[in-house]
């Protein structure tokens, strides 16, 4: 048996140098450009382990205190929106379950009305306006967080795809897609999925086969969608040669499924709903793409944060006089001085009439922080 290497230090956010090997070196669990995320390092701790980037970040509870608020209240109240409402949503979440259930099962004779009619609903509700104060991601719980997964990243395709006034068939093609791109998940053992110790080489190259055999199961639905096909396919395929699978060559995919690629590590990176990790903040989010969007068609990255912008809407920031607002418009021309709406003063109290602020024109105001801990 082969003696086990001492472990690779790594930190979250790092980028490989290097492929890391299975200690025999005759497997390639992840190729040089990879980025170290926290599930990602959960899952090889036999060959990793985690350190501290040098020094933490000031820890929330060390601010100076403030009176607690809700932030669905706050948002409610502001009249923040959901992409698409509480109706569809379900209805897609239940078309979209009752797919996945049959491939789980090994059903034959599937069949895509169901969805694509939710699809439609779903799509015909997305704001056309970026400026429109909606909320990202609508936390909802769901047994599985796959399906979840999935139906965030629908539910954002729609609505960056409706915003780069892609045609209506195309982003319904791009809205499905999204909702069926991780179906070769369910060919994994949940056992797999759920573990909390650290998967084996065997059980990572079986995690890593997910493309393949979505592809493979996708394809045998009648009418599937080619861009479908394609996401299943390439939905890890980056620029930089580090994703998956191999045999995909990042030039041969089309311009949609270079965005779905960017929508599916956001919402990765940013999904409350995930396992065994804490989310970063829709800010954050974007600022670790923007950080390796080496691993991105430069096209797709652009078109991303154009739509979603520096600040996305919806997240909460702290200015250097101390008060707290809400980002409710970007500004196309500058995106790192986006309009705020005004929340908190420098005690922590809720202004009790509205204010907005421009970035683009105060000169005195500017954002110091983002607000996590609302």
């Amino acid at each position: 048996m082969a003696k086990q290497r001492e472990k690779i230090e790594v930190f979250e956010g790092q980028v490989l140098e290097n492929a890391l090997l299975s200690d025999d070196g005759g497997t390639v669990l992840c190729k040089a450009g990879t980025i170290m995320t926290p599930d990602l390092i959960r899952r090889l701790s036999n060959w990793v382990v985690r350190v501290e980037p040098g020094k933490k970040k000031q820890d929330e509870d060390e601010r100076t205190p403030v009176a607690r608020v809700n932030r669905d209240e706050i948002l409610r109240r502001l009249e923040f929106e959901e992409i698409v409402s509480q109706k569809t949503r379900e209805r897609a979440e239940s078309s979209q379950g009752e797919f996945f259930d049959k491939v789980r099962a090994g059903q034959g004779g599937l069949s895509l009305d169901a969805i694509e009619d939710a699809v439609a609903a779903m799509v015909e509700e997305t704001p056309d306006d970026p400026d429109v104060p909606v909320k990202l991601f609508e936390m909802k719980q769901h047994s599985s967080y796959m399906y979840q997964h999935c139906m965030e990243c629908g539910v954002m395709g729609s609505f960056i795809a409706t915003n780069l006034k892609y045609p209506h068939k195309d982003v319904m093609g791009f809205a499905m897609a999204l909702m069926l791109h991780d179906v070769g998940i369910l060919t994994v053992p949940d056992a797999v999925l759920t573990k909390k110790t650290a998967l084996t080489a065997e059980e990572w190259s079986l995690v890593r086969g997910h493309s393949e055999r979505g592809f493979e199961a996708l394809k045998k639905v009648p009418g599937m969608d080619p861009l479908a096909l394609m996401t299943a396919m390439g939905h890890h395929v980056f620029a930089d040669g580090s994703g998956y699978p191999e045999s995909v060559d990042f030039n041969d995919l089309p311009p949609l499924v270079h965005l779905a690629v960017v929508i599916n590590d956001f919402e990765t990176l940013t999904a409350q709903h995930g396992p065994f990790r804490q989310a970063a903040n829709l800010h954050d989010g974007v600022s670790i793409l923007l950080r390796y969007r080496h691993r991105y068609h430069p096209t797709a990255i652009e078109q991303f944060v154009r739509v979603i912008g520096f600040y996305p809407i919806s997240t909460f920031v702290e200015l250097n006089t101390g008060e707290t607002g809400v980002v409710v418009r970007n500004n196309p021309d500058n995106l790192f001085l986006p309009e705020i709406k005004m929340v908190l003063d420098p005690e922590g109290a809720e202004f009790k009439k509205e204010i907005i602020v421009n970035l683009l024109e105060d000169n005195e105001r500017r954002i110091t922080a983002v607000r996590s801990d609302l």
